[in-house]
């Protein structure tokens, strides 16, 4: 999969980082002192920055982030990193967008308390990593000897210990929709897909037995979630039509009218009742690329409601209510119905 498919920098970081360690024993520190560009991470982890290539100072964090974990990886072998970091090294996207170290152990071991770091201006704070103690393993990939929870176990670990169920939900539809390559125009293939992926999530939970902590909101994500939520907005929309108990919806419902083909965000076909969820980025960066956008977007709404469709607009703003969201979408539904 491409990397502008999943969501993050982590790969090409990853590659450059790891082109750029030194690791060297503690009686040859002073020799480092014929490279300038070495930067200490921790212990006998050093970074030579003269080594990173194509790397911006907005790419700093994840660069730290990076190097500290392939410190860990040197210093600590039988740990596998988890959850939300393992997403981002898999290069998806995570929630928050540069998250804590998590790391599963099957010893018991201290908290590691890895130092600040100052590259040029820029200061990064220390961090302290408290693995989990497990009896199994999570299963495990090898990324440029990093040890990280497969895709399906990583997905399963944040599906299950997140604390925000909403944002998990969100976070698992849109890695679906990257690992699925989910295609409006290729629906049939699109669905079938996602039913793969589905299934493999279903596996993994299974794999940890039903006393595994928070299985229950796992099992709930797995079942609502939806591949064709191409953004983490319409994710959201769904996710408070799911935890209403609404039924009846699908997302990107095909619709052709006047020679178009539209897909609504999500709808309920049968009451021809659809929601559209507006994202800032949809609409461009300057004026006229917004203003051709929104005239394009006035243009399909005219042409959807003239095929009978009641079209409901979403923006983040809604999405703080979403009891008013639920009470409108059941308005609209209840004046289809009669």
């Amino acid at each position: 999969m491409k990397q502008e498919d999943r969501g993050n920098d982590a790969p090409f970081i990853l590659n450059a980082v790891e082109r750029a360690i030194i690791r060297v024993p503690r009686s040859s520190h002073h020799g480092l002192t014929k490279i300038p560009a070495a930067v200490n991470i921790a212990g006998k982890t050093y970074l030579d920055l003269a080594r990173l290539t194509d790397i911006d100072t907005r790419q700093l964090p994840q660069v730290v982030l990076a190097a500290r974990l392939f410190h860990l990886t040197h210093t600590h072998r039988a740990m596998v990193i988890t959850g939300q970091c393992a997403l981002w090294v898999h290069g998806y996207g995570s929630d928050p967008v540069l998250p804590p170290i998590t790391v599963a152990t099957r010893s018991s071991i201290r908290p590691i308390s890895i130092p600040s770091t100052t590259i040029g201006p820029h200061s990064f704070p220390s961090v302290t990593v408290k693995p989990t103690h497990v009896h199994h393993l999570p299963r495990a990939d090898n990324a440029r000897g990093l040890l990280i929870e497969n895709l399906e176990a990583a997905q399963i670990t944040v599906a299950r210990t997140s604390p925000n169920q909403r944002a998990a939900f969100a976070q698992i539809c849109v890695i679906g929709n990257a690992f699925t390559h989910f295609d409006n125009f290729r629906l049939r293939d699109s669905r079938r897909h996602e039913k793969y992926w589905k299934e493999l999530l279903s596996a993994e939970l299974t794999r940890l037995g039903n006393g595994a902590r928070g299985r229950s909101q796992a099992q709930w994500i797995i079942t609502h979630a939806d591949a064709g939520c191409a953004s983490p907005g319409e994710a959201r929309v769904l996710y408070e039509l799911c935890a209403a108990d609404l039924t009846g919806m699908r997302t990107q419902v095909e619709v052709h009218t006047r020679g178009r083909r539209y897909f609504i965000d999500c709808a309920f076909p049968a009451e021809k009742v659809g929601i559209e969820f507006d994202g800032r980025a949809k609409y461009g960066d300057d004026a006229r690329s917004i203003h051709s956008s929104l005239s394009r977007e006035r243009e399909r709404q005219r042409h959807l409601e003239a095929e009978g469709w009641h079209i409901i607009r979403v923006g983040w703003h809604d999405l703080e209510h979403p009891d008013e969201l639920i009470a409108q979408v059941r308005a609209a539904l209840a004046a289809r119905l009669g």
